[in-house]
């Protein structure tokens, strides 16, 4: 299990937990606290997202989004990224990541904008409502069976269709 690195205690202790109103919001907390973050899937959404909770809160890290995959696919790369941050790497607008997946495929990361957040990430803003200080989010783009981005013109169209690029979209 992850443990939160010790800058990530420090904001901890200074953390206004959110109050739990239903079962689900407890199962939230607990995740953030024993394995450094949560990640709700939004399976029914066209396309489907995930996104984490709590990597900002433990690791000082920006939050993470993903469009278009499986639960299961989203899930197992947001915890590739919560691991490499819990080893203390640092994730930043523009990054590319070429030794998280296997084959040679590549991950990129967007800052998304604020605008965004209302629609995309309600539990996030649930659970930091009684911070001082914004959270950061960064959406994890994942590039089609030719290595494409969806920013490259050559990129499949569904590909394309299932990763809005929030930073592109949104302002």
């Amino acid at each position: 299990m992850a443990t939160p690195v010790s800058s990530g205690l420090k904001m901890q202790d200074q953390f206004d937990w959110p109050e739990p109103e239903h079962e689900a919001d407890k199962v939230i907390l607990r995740n953030v606290r024993n394995h450094g973050c949560h990640i709700t899937g939004i399976p029914d959404a066209n396309p489907p997202f995930a996104f984490s909770i709590g990597l900002y809160l433990n690791y000082g890290h920006p939050e993470l989004i993903i469009f278009g995959q499986r639960a299961e696919t989203a899930q197992a790369i947001i915890n590739l990224v919560r691991d490499r941050v819990q080893s203390g790497h640092q994730f930043v607008d523009g990054d590319i990541s070429d030794d998280l997946l296997e084959n040679g495929y590549k991950l990129g990361f967007w800052e998304v904008p604020f605008a965004a957040y209302p629609e995309y990430l309600g539990t996030a803003i649930w659970f930091y409502w009684k911070s001082r200080r914004a959270f950061p989010c960064l959406q994890v783009i994942w590039q089609d069976v030719n290595r494409r981005f969806p920013w490259e013109p050559e990129c499949l169209p569904a590909v394309k269709e299932d990763q809005p690029l929030l930073k592109k979209i949104i302002s």
